[in-house]
């Protein structure tokens, strides 16, 4: 049997107490909505918790990031989910650079402005098995526009910067895959662009999840981070992965926890299947580490460790989540208690992009 704590990613993190009251206290509220997520942004960039690592790893910070974004989903996972989102947008931003990203990325940083990616489109073209969803095109008066759909995408707040892929103006008519494609930034308050309506979701609420339609969207030659469509996304999906897998592992932890304070009586029965389920905690949060600090260095990790490390915390929250619900009896089955709400959050890890059926075909294709 392992240790009850299963570990973290990284020991040397710390995150003040009141925060972490604060996501454990809110995390049923910000479950259903009634609390927005993007409440903690200011709170961890009061103490330096929000751009750890941006960008490539830098100063070696990226695998401290990993371990708050762990520690925050053994809270809350939807919280997690928005800082990693929120994360992700400053690494894209810090990493092209340019005066559009200088402009907003102090406010990013101090977590009063939220972020969001909106980059799944991307990796999928970058596998081949999707299309962009964003078109600029070049208007001999006005510059450049972006229009189309962006399917979903969280942190839709109405005051934060987007980074989403789309296909440059010279990439013809009938683009495919990531031909063509390049890397755009734009407030989420700029005219043309309409936010759809918050989801019914299953869980998650609190972290303004829905989709985007764009229309003559007016967008500066700065706000284009990248061209070499590409590059850039090869360059930042190590970082993407692995604090995915942090929040998955945050998650798994505290399901791990209360399954085996479960597992007494009649419950005993799946003691041996949750325990070999806390097995992989420790090794996967070992490949997480080992992996986090190779980005940005000579020895960059290979992405198909990386692919294989995401997977599998992803599959062992899932199996985790599963095994808390069934050792929990009556209170489990009620959305009010923390079991059911980690399991309703572990739903949705399958089909976090990338999917779970995303990264099996990729693995597939790679090895």
């Amino acid at each position: 049997m392992i240790d009850d704590d299963a570990g973290t990613t990284c020991s040397s993190i710390y995150i003040p107490e009141d925060i972490i009251d604060w996501v454990r206290d809110s995390a049923l509220a910000v479950d259903s909505g009634s609390v927005e997520a993007r409440k903690a942004l200011p709170h961890l960039a009061d103490a330096a918790l929000v751009s750890l690592g941006a960008p490539l790893n830098r100063e070696g910070g990226l695998l401290q990031q990993a371990a708050v974004i762990e520690l925050l989903a053994r809270e809350s996972f939807s919280t997690a989910f928005a800082v990693w989102g929120h994360r992700m947008c400053i690494e894209f931003l810090e990493l092209a650079g340019g005066d559009f990203a200088a402009s907003v990325l102090p406010e990013l940083c101090a977590g009063t402005t939220p972020g969001a990616s909106a980059m799944a489109p991307g990796y999928k073209a970058l596998s081949g098995v999707s299309d962009l969803g964003l078109q600029l095109t070049r208007d001999g008066q006005h510059g450049l526009r972006l229009s189309g759909r962006i399917a979903w995408a969280s942190n839709l707040y109405p005051d934060a910067i987007v980074v989403a892929p789309a296909y440059g103006p010279d990439a013809g008519s009938n683009p495919s895959g990531a031909q063509g494609g390049g890397v755009v930034a734009f407030p989420l308050n700029s005219d043309g662009v309409d936010i759809g309506p918050a989801l019914d979701l299953l869980a998650m609420r609190g972290t303004a999840s829905t989709y985007l339609t764009l229309e003559n969207v007016k967008v500066d030659e700065g706000q284009i981070l990248t061209e070499d469509f590409e590059a850039f996304l090869q360059q930042t999906r190590p970082t993407l992965s692995i604090l995915q897998a942090s929040f998955c592992l945050g998650l798994a932890t505290a399901s791990y926890q209360q399954a085996i304070r479960n597992a007494s009586g009649i419950n005993a029965v799946f003691l041996e299947e949750i325990q070999e389920q806390g097995q992989q905690l420790p090794k996967t949060k070992r490949q997480l580490a080992e992996l986090a600090v190779k980005v940005g260095t000579s020895t960059p990790p290979n992405p198909l460790d990386v692919l294989s490390m995401r997977l599998s915390a992803g599959q062992v929250a899932v199996r985790l989540a599963s095994l808390e619900l069934k050792t929990s009896g009556g209170k489990g089955f009620m959305t009010t208690s923390d079991t059911n709400r980690r399991y309703r959050e572990s739903t949705f890890i399958p089909l976090q992009s990338p999917s779970e059926a995303q990264l099996r075909w990729e693995i597939d294709q790679r090895s």
